[in-house]
């Protein structure tokens, strides 16, 4: 494989993670939807546990998208550097590909971690409380 193949991987990688993402943002703003609609109205318990079970779905499948990305990323930079290491000269485009903050430093094999972006973590680790949290907190009464 050569480089200018490595990187149309990781163009066609990005372009279905972001489909995906874009879906999964809108099924994660239904989901707030669900849990405001359930704030206004004081819904069942049943509904709570049923729009919580939802949520989680949406952001599980949320954290796998962001690990799928990062997956991406660091596949293709180990093909790259293989590609380098093999004496075949790089394009600046590669090079700068190789060089930026997101890919991971030249020893590490690429492997699927759901938890291994603290950034995605804490941010998902964020929508959750928000999401349970409309849901399940008490509705102060206006006075």
């Amino acid at each position: 494989m050569d480089q200018y193949q490595t990187l149309t991987y990781l163009q066609s990688a990005l372009n279905t993670n972001a489909i995906y993402t874009f879906s999964t943002f809108f099924l994660l703003w239904v989901a707030f939807r669900f849990a405001g609609r359930l704030r206004e109205g004081g819904g069942t318990v049943f509904a709570k546990v049923m729009t919580t079970i939802f949520g989680l779905m949406i952001i599980w499948q949320g954290m796998l998208l962001f690990a799928a990305r990062a997956l991406s990323f660091s596949a293709v930079a180990k093909g790259l550097r293989t590609l380098k290491a093999s004496g075949q000269t790089l394009s600046a485009q590669a090079e700068a590909m190789l060089s930026t903050p997101f890919v991971p430093a030249a020893g590490i094999e690429p492997q699927f971690n759901v938890f291994g972006d603290p950034a995605s973590v804490v941010f998902w680790v964020v929508v959750t409380i928000m999401l349970v949290g409309v849901i399940w907190m008490p509705v102060k009464k206006a006075s």
